[in-house]
């Protein structure tokens, strides 16, 4: 079963532009988007655990969500820093569920800064200047064996985002070892 469903895994720096592309695949390409994080404010706010221990609930939580999804849907994407340490685990655990196709999203950790500073907050985790440039810093080292990346500076035109992701759709990702859109 899990070879014929896709999640397609959106990882990159807070302010890179996930959602943004999350967005755009779910109404240009029709794959259906969850955000993660309203489902760890949702953990959070319910949770008495710390670190590690809450970020792995988190994402217990969103895997839950994730199965649940895609009982109907054969394609899903989702988003993450990559930055906890519950994050392997997290990762191991969607493939045993789905194909997962990874997709680093790049931008200058100041523009990331900048855009999560100027951003809607609702919906978002709230954290310090500081925890975001520690989170970013991290995720930005984050070395997996990407089928893609996506350098979303600007941000990327939404027509070369979609040129360079649709193909990894269907099949087996065809730009394993890092393409770079620019």
């Amino acid at each position: 079963m899990a070879a014929t469903r896709t999640v397609l895994l959106l990882v990159g720096p807070k302010g890179s532009g996930k959602t943004f592309i999350g967005t755009l695949l779910s109404e240009r390409l029709g794959v259906p988007f969850l955000r993660v994080e309203p489902i760890f404010l949702a953990s959070q706010r319910s949770s008495s655990l710390q670190g590690v221990a809450r970020d792995a609930e988190g994402f217990d939580q969103v895997l839950v969500e994730v199965e649940r999804r895609l009982a109907s849907d054969q394609t899903l994407a989702l988003e993450s820093t990559g930055a906890s340490e519950a994050f392997r685990p997290f990762l191991a655990a969607l493939r045993e569920q789905a194909r997962v196709v990874l997709v680093a999203v790049r931008a200058p950790l100041e523009r990331g800064q900048e855009r999560v500073r100027t951003r809607d907050p609702g919906g978002h985790i709230d954290v310090s200047d500081h925890r975001v440039l520690e989170i970013n810093r991290i995720a930005a080292r984050l070395q997996l064996d990407w089928d893609l990346v996506l350098d979303n500076s600007g941000p990327a035109p939404a027509a070369v985002i979609l040129e360079a992701v649709r193909p990894l759709l269907v099949g087996p990702p065809h730009h394993r070892g890092g393409h770079l859109v620019q």
